[in-house]
């Protein structure tokens, strides 16, 4: 075979390395640039949104399926961001600037390592060994303790705690009470209130009603008219004469009495007292509410055993207090503080790393970028400089372990300020403050000072009261009735209406009679009379009041005034006194019982973080204890190289000025970048739904100052962000050459941008008032931490116009410096002896007057000799590469031949002896997984309503496993939970099953645009729908997806449109396709073409149509592309209503087949397992269970050509004995016998009765048939 290849080459054509010579500066583009071309954009990608999401980890490498689509993509991608592009480029100058300098400053002892490893580390000001003298002991007591307190603290007296607030509540609502045994004006009310009648002129107001009645009858009596073309004159005179002639005079009459009652004076002064009487009577009827409340709520009497029990848990408290004030709890919070940058970052020795220690590996990719040679026209060795910078690329690796463990410390933020929460509640805690629950002793001395009250004995008093205030009502809105008299306005209202009519004369009945018709048809097709009938009852409402159930009313006050006072009210009063000299003490124990309140249901899992937070800081403080170290090691390991490039002159003062420049354009592109994404507009909606869920009063308005206008706030932003977007558009990056080039760029952009003022500090007081409260959405959190990132941006470029005017003399330096350095040094040439040549082959010497031919026939002969050479071997490359192939095609043939055999023997061993035994199989098979997970049921549940919301779960009951939801599905920068599950078969093709949207009701939120989130951002090609929206009238799925082509959906920001009328898949009726173009509405993601399959004859809880398995086999294999490896092609998303038994039964056709042909050995239940493993609930029956069993063994057969038809023909019929002749086993079968007994007996009765099989509440014995 070897002598073959070598046939193959051997000829008389030059040798190979003597080809045609290229163009080194010419390209000719190739099939292989073209795909070379694919796979960097379909692996880099062009995403618009910047963060694409692969719930598949790294297995979607490249998708060859959508090669069309990302080959258009460079020519429809957005834009590039100019100034990004600046910033990332001038930042790898910055780096190699910086490290240059802090190289250079750490061996010669300028810098100091403390004040490096500050700033690498994010500490802000606080010093290395503040944190390296950080104990972590004194923070877990702490911790340890509070997390002991809500078992420690006795719940026993719990009722008790509430009644000592209510004491607290009672002593506070008293002292706006008065003394009600002093007030003497009620004699005066009494008095007064006899002589009302005589003071006060009810008559007055007789006409003015009177008259605006009659024109509201007369409004009404018009609207009942029925007149039209037909009516005759008789009956159209009537109706004019009865309703319309008098009208203007009746308008007339009413405003003449409204004027009389308008200008009458002094028209109340006689029942000026009686308007009043609320002030007099307030204290009675406060006094009777507080009674009412103290029998309410103040029932349980202290005990010295619940006192004593009061005494411990105040006694714990107390301990409490001291264990905050540890120095080392500061240290953290501080820690925690700098690490999520609360305040700007203020670099000196380390501008260049504005990222921190990580910053110091990007600069290890930054010395091997070949982007600096080419800047540089190739003067630049990245090698040396690479090795010169060998001591402070190591220094990544020693802050490596201390960084790490400082990453996890920014996730106990809001932990740390619950815990402050905490701390300033537990500071109102005073010393001996056990000595609080004598309170409850004391209180109960004033308890006994109030006379024995029932309930029923101030009733009287307070009916009276009510009446008394009822009057005070009535008196008051007849007042205000009459100042709401506009006489000119009504005026204006009846002309108006007069003329809305049209007549050409009301008063002339012969001309206004024929007239009527007109006026009626524009009366009923308009609301004028409406509006106006409405004005005028507003007018009458405002005057009518009735005399005599007024008189009746204070009648029954004046024969019932002695009700008013009743026995107790005078000791009740001395009690109220009682309790007003213990205000301080009942303050400070309802402090203590909340305190106590809170931390009884204090968050356990907040106070872990701050645990957890005090241990890696512990970890990270192990790290550091020999960072100072580090000097000392640069200068032992230092070489000659080293100190060469330590040699650059002013090297801080130059890294600084360029580190400096390029930290203000990152945070003008940060400040852009936050303000142009529309994050900061979203902020206001749930931060003022917080402050109106507050209870109104100071705080409230405290907050709402706080927080100002935001939108002002936010349109101020976008002046200075439009502008530094204009900038950043400008830019000529297309001109830059060299070093200084880019320096002039950053100088120029730098002095066009205009100090920007960001003052969140309010804000942010605000939001951690926000945060403190009860049930406080997760949200705020979001907000508060985008805020204080937005005030850490250095924003004033006026400030900082010393630095960025040097920096292109800087970036010059810089460059002139690296290209001195990167020369070798000269070195001696290697001794040699006699005139022997420089290399081991002879010279060649051609030309007419240098050398002999001989010398060309040796050139020639060699030349031939190494052609001969090279095809040999590309002879004995091809040889072996042929060997290989038919080794492998062999290996293939054999291979195939035994997974034949074994997938036969599989499908054999299928066969059951009767329906009942294969019915009794898979349910035996069912219950042994459903008793194995049932008892999990509990954590499952947690797992699922923790990763998805409820109202996202269609069934309550059909939970989330998790562990395979797609977590890095992200929409709009954050993770959107979904009910899915990826499932992966074992050659690599994935499936996403789901349930099927919801639309938005009283239990569930709209997941339609999620759905289609999940689809683009997948990028998912086929959608498989095994449910209909509506089966027997239950709603199994949202409707989607549109039913016609001229009719889009929309599904929240996604418009889904047919491309072509649904046709039908093959010759299978029952499944439906669908052609749908998936549009962004917000253009982020780019368009999506996807087929939609689904099949509208699968029942739920059942299996296929009769039990058929073509039409889902055909589906399936148009699914399983076979030109592309299954590890490459796109998810498929496959949902039925819940997702589980349809859906997964589905999947598992391939999915179980796989898993067949890898092991034919492992027990059905096995194949089971892995489907519930990756979807909860997967299979739901088990008839379910024994037709996917089936569709194995048909698609394995089809698939292999196994020739096992007949074999499967005799199984087939088995099955269908099972599932659909009910030959199951009996117990089964007694069961839905009597269940049909049932339905006949109630069919003889004319009732209905539901057959269907009911799950048992009983554990393993909840599988359905």
């Amino acid at each position: 075979m070897v002598i073959c290849g070598l046939l193959l080459v051997h000829s008389d054509c030059a040798p190979l390395n003597h080809s045609l010579s290229s163009n080194n500066n010419s390209h000719v583009p190739s099939y292989l640039d073209a795909f070379k071309e694919l796979i960097a954009q379909h692996v880099y990608g062009t995403n618009d949104n910047h963060n694409p999401s692969d719930s598949t980890k790294n297995d979607d490498i490249f998708d060859l399926n959508s090669s069309r689509e990302f080959l258009r993509a460079k020519r429809n991608a957005p834009p590039p961001d100019k100034l990004k592009e600046l910033i990332d480029k001038s930042s790898s100058l910055a780096r190699i600037s910086n490290g240059i300098a802090l190289q250079s400053g750490l061996m010669d002892g300028t810098i100091k390592i403390e004040d490096a490893v500050g700033e690498l580390l994010n500490l802000g000001t606080l010093k290395v060994s503040d944190v390296v003298g950080f104990e972590m002991d004194p923070v877990k007591q702490l911790t340890g303790k509070l997390k002991g307190l809500p078992t420690n603290l006795d719940k026993s007296v719990e009722k008790l705690e509430k009644v000592g607030l209510e004491w607290k509540t009672l002593e506070e609502m008293s002292r706006t009470v008065g003394d009600v045994t002093k007030l003497t004006k009620p004699e005066e009310y009494f008095t007064s209130l006899k002589d009302y009648e005589k003071k006060f002129n009810f008559d007055l107001f007789t006409e003015p009603i009177n008259k605006v009645v009659n024109i509201l009858s007369k409004l009404e009596g018009i609207e009942k008219l029925k007149i039209d073309e037909k009516t005759d004159i008789t009956k159209l005179e009537t109706a004019h004469l009865n309703y319309f002639i008098g009208l203007p005079g009746s308008f007339r009459e009413a405003i003449d009495e409204l004027t009389t009652v308008k200008n009458t004076p002094n028209l109340f002064s006689g029942v000026a007292f009686i308007m009043d009487s609320s002030k007099t009577f307030a204290p009675f009827g406060e006094m009777a509410k507080l009674i009412d409340f103290r029998l309410d709520k103040l029932d349980d009497r202290p005990s010295y055993e619940t006192v004593e029990i009061v005494k411990k848990n105040f006694k714990q408290l107390e301990d409490l207090a001291p264990m905050f004030s540890t120095p080392h709890l500061k240290v953290l919070n501080d820690v925690i503080a700098a690490r999520t940058r609360r305040e700007p970052v203020k670099r000196t020795v380390t501008t260049g790393f504005v990222n921190g220690a990580s910053d110091l590996k990007q600069l290890g990719n930054d010395v091997r970028d070949s982007w600096i040679v080419s800047l540089s026209n190739n003067l630049v060795s990245l090698k040396r400089l690479e090795n010169g910078l060998t001591p402070v690329l190591d220094i990544k690796r020693q802050l490596a372990p201390a960084d790490e463990a400082l990453l996890s410390i920014s996730s106990g933020e809001s932990s740390m300020f619950y815990l402050d929460s905490i701390q300033k509640d537990a500071s109102t805690s005073v010393k001996d403050s056990s000595k609080l629950a004598e309170v409850f002793n004391e209180y109960e001395k004033c308890r006994m000072l109030h006379a024995p009250i029932v309930k029923a004995s101030s009733i009287p008093s307070q009916q009276l009261i009510a009446k008394i205030l009822s009057v005070e009502k009535m008196f008051r809105n007849l007042k205000a009735g009459v100042q709401k008299i506009d006489t000119t306005k009504v005026k204006s209202e009846m002309d108006a209406f007069i003329k809305f009519l049209g007549f050409t004369n009301i008063k002339d009945t012969t001309k206004s009679s024929p007239q009527l018709p007109d006026v009626l048809k524009k009366i009923k097709t308009t609301d004028n009379l409406k509006k106006f009938k409405e004005f005028i009852a507003c007018v009458k409402s405002g005057l009518d009041v009735d005399p005599a159930e007024l008189k009746n009313i204070t009648a029954d006050i004046i024969a019932k005034k002695d009700t008013l006072t009743f026995v107790g009210l005078e000791q009740e009063a001395n009690m109220h006194k009682c309790l007003h000299d213990l205000k301080e003490d009942l303050s400070k124990l309802a402090q203590m019982i909340q305190l106590t309140q809170k931390l009884r249901s204090l968050d356990s899992k907040k106070i872990q973080k701050v645990e957890n937070a005090a241990s890696s800081l512990g970890t990270a403080t192990n790290e550091l204890k020999s960072v100072n170290s580090i000097p000392d090691s640069m200068m032992k390991d230092a070489k000659e190289i080293t100190t060469e490039i330590n040699k650059w002159p002013e090297s801080l003062k130059s890294s600084g000025e360029i580190g400096q420049s390029v930290a203000l354009l990152s945070h003008a592109n940060d400040f852009k970048t936050l303000v142009l994404s529309g994050e900061l507009d979203k902020f206001d909606a749930p931060v003022q739904t917080q402050i109106t869920a507050m209870k109104k009063g100071k705080e409230q308005d405290t907050i709402k100052t706080l927080w100002g206008d935001h939108n002002k706030f936010v349109t101020d932003l976008q002046a200075s962000s439009n502008q530094i977007q204009s900038i950043g558009t400008s830019l000529k990056l297309a001109e830059i050459k060299n070093f200084e080039d880019y320096g002039t760029v950053m100088k120029t952009s730098l002095e066009a941008m205009k100090d920007v003022t960001i003052d969140v500090k309010n804000k942010v007081e605000a939001l951690d008032t926000l945060i403190s409260l009860p049930k406080a959405p997760a949200e705020l959190e979001k907000i508060k931490k985008t805020l204080q990132h937005l005030g850490s941006l250095d924003l004033t470029f006026s400030s900082h116009s010393s630095h960025f005017q040097k920096v292109p003399n800087a970036l010059k330096s810089l460059y002139d410096f690296l290209v001195k350095f990167s020369i070798e040094p000269t070195q001696a040439p290697p001794p040699r002896s006699g005139n022997a040549p420089l290399t081991g082959r002879s010279p060649v010497y051609s030309g007419s007057n240098g050398g002999s031919s001989g010398g060309n026939d040796e050139d020639r002969e060699s030349l031939e000799r190494e052609g001969l050479q090279e095809r040999i071997g590309l002879g004995v490359v091809i040889g072996v590469l042929l060997l290989l192939f038919i080794i492998l095609t062999g290996y293939k043939y054999f291979t195939k031949r035994f997974i034949k055999k074994q997938l036969r023997e599989w499908i054999k061993a299928q066969r059951y002896p009767s329906a009942p035994t294969a019915h009794r199989h898979h349910d035996t098979c069912l219950k042994t997984i459903v008793i194995e997970t049932e008892k999990f049921r509990e954590e499952m549940q947690k797992q699922s309503h923790d990763y998805l919301p409820e109202r996202k779960h269609r069934n309550p009951g059909i939970l989330c496993n998790p562990e395979t939801a797609l977590h890095k599905l992200k929409k709009d920068g954050e993770k959107m939970p979904i009910h899915a599950n990826l499932v992966k078969s074992k050659n690599g093709k994935r499936f996403i099953a789901c349930q099927a949207p919801t639309d938005k009701s009283k239990d569930h939120d709209d997941t339609t645009e999620d759905f289609w989130h999940m689809v683009v951002k997948e990028r998912c090609d086929n959608v498989v729908m095994l449910c209909q929206c509506v089966e027997s009238k239950s709603i199994k799925s949202a409707q989607y997806y549109p039913v016609a082509v001229n009719k889009p959906k929309t599904c929240g920001r996604y418009e889904i449109s047919l491309l072509a009328e649904p046709g039908i898949f093959m010759e299978f009726k029952d499944i439906i396709v669908r052609r749908m173009l998936i549009r962004d509405t917000t253009n982020k993601l780019r368009k999506r073409t996807i087929n939609h399959y689904q099949h509208v004859g699968w029942g739920d809880q059942k299996c296929p149509p009769k039990g058929k398995h073509e039409a889902l086999y055909q589906l399936m294999k148009k699914l399983e592309s076979k030109w592309i490896p299954a590890r490459f092609q796109s998810p498929v998303v496959v949902h039925c209503s819940s997702g589980i038994g349809r859906t997964m039964t589905f999947i598992g056709i391939h999915t179980v087949s796989q898993d067949v042909i890898h092991d034919a050995s492992g027990p059905w239940t096995n194949r089971l397992n892995l489907l519930r493993e990756a979807r909860w609930h997967a299979i739901q029956t088990t008839r379910q269970s024994y037709w996917l069993q089936m569709a194995v063994a048909h698609k394995l057969n089809w698939d292999y050509k196994l020739g096992m038809d007949e074999d499967l023909k005799e199984q087939q019929a088995m099955f269908y004995a099972m599932a659909f002749q009910e030959q199951v086993t009996p117990e089964l079968a007694a069961e839905r016998q009597m269940e049909k007994d049932k339905k006949a007996e109630a069919a003889a009765k004319g009732q209905k009765y539901n057959t269907t099989q009911k799950a048992s509440p009983i554990l393993g014995q909840v599988v359905l048939y």
